[in-house]
């Protein structure tokens, strides 16, 4: 099958991984019910995280 169809012309990215005999592909296709990109997501995430401080965890004496 053809990517395209699969993927109505969309945003999407192809993966493909042999192992031994079997080949296996992977099409990953953007949503139209994304609230967000994943580069905006993971830049969000890292951001929340570097402003946060962790509590210590205590240790045993």
């Amino acid at each position: 099958m053809d990517v395209n169809t699969i993927t109505n012309k969309k945003p999407s990215r192809v993966t493909e991984m042999q192992v031994g005999d079997t080949l296996f592909t992977v099409v990953s296709v953007e949503s139209d019910r994304a609230r967000e990109r994943l580069y905006d997501k993971v830049k969000r995430m890292i951001l929340n995280n570097e402003t946060t401080e962790t509590p210590a965890t205590p240790t045993a004496a």
